[in-house]
């Protein structure tokens, strides 16, 4: 994919019909609350939300392109990575609410998904929750034990290994699209600052809501109106039960991995402090 903004990076694609693009993306973080705001954005009556909450259509190496011969023996991928265009815009051919809207928590990481958004559907709006990278990274690991029951490393071994970029190979990582051959996940996909580069590189301040998931889960409620607030919907209350957590319990991290944690996010934070409105350097308190 080519990610050269200078090269129409905001045209859209030409159809020779009348589609329904999707003009709503929730794009991660990953761990931050994305699977709960999928559920309250589909409760507006102002808001279509994809059946597949994770299409991740826009993570492809290649080209949005019709594809009829596919691994079908791959379901995995199937899933994840290789709907075919028409098989995409499919998602959203059922709408009549003025916003269509997916949720795929990779297109944050993901180094080529704000551009292909940008070209399919360049007036869109962006919405990205961002979460303390250590917090997401433990998380993350206790999603993976818990629910998926793929992470058999503790706490210390999964963290010490993905900080040292490399893994077991006895170890099958669950992780997806291009990032699941990357050892170092819990820890590269809380590597915030390029993930937000990418967006404002792609798309002017309007179109994007960039926010704390602190404020989100200190206030569930008055954080979603804001985001139907910055949709252009009309002042709705949801129904609002969190989905998808791994528990309320979570490990004891011991002093020199948190150190080690922070030290290897500080750079990265500092960085994202001037592209953000809120407070990220309370993550290194």
């Amino acid at each position: 994919m080519d990610n050269n903004p200078n090269q129409n990076s905001g045209s859209s694609i030409e159809f020779s019909h009348k589609i329904l693009l999707p003009n709503f993306f929730i794009v991660g973080a990953n761990k931050a609350g994305t699977t709960s705001l999928y559920y309250y954005c589909s409760q507006h009556p102002e808001i279509f939300m994809a059946k597949a909450k994770e299409p991740m259509f826009f993570t492809a190496n290649t080209p949005p392109r019709e594809q009829e011969n596919i691994n079908k023996a791959d379901k995995f991928d199937l899933y994840y990575q290789y709907f075919t265009l028409q098989e995409y815009l499919g998602l959203f051919e059922t709408a009549t609410e003025p916003i269509r809207g997916e949720s795929s928590t990779i297109y944050l990481s993901h180094p080529d998904a704000a551009v292909w958004i940008r070209k399919i559907s360049p007036d869109s709006k962006i919405v990205a929750i961002l979460r303390n990278p250590i917090e997401r990274a433990i998380s993350d690991f206790e999603f993976q034990t818990k629910v998926n029951q793929t992470e058999k490393r503790t706490l210390s071994q999964a963290m010490n290994d993905s900080l040292n970029k490399r893994i077991d190979p006895s170890h099958q990582d669950l992780v997806f699209g291009n990032l699941s051959k990357s050892p170092g996940r819990y820890v590269n996909l809380g590597l915030y600052s390029s993930q937000i580069k990418r967006y404002k590189q792609y798309f002017p301040e309007k179109q994007l809501f960039i926010a704390d998931y602190e404020e989100y889960n200190t206030d569930t409620i008055n954080f979603v109106k804001k985001i139907y607030s910055f949709l252009e919907v009309s002042d709705f209350t949801p129904n609002a039960n969190r989905l998808n957590t791994s528990g309320k319990s979570k490990p004891e991290v011991e002093k020199d991995l948190m150190s080690k944690m922070k030290d290897f996010f500080r750079d990265d934070i500092k960085q994202l402090q001037s592209l953000v409105s809120f407070d990220v350097m309370k993550w290194l308190d």
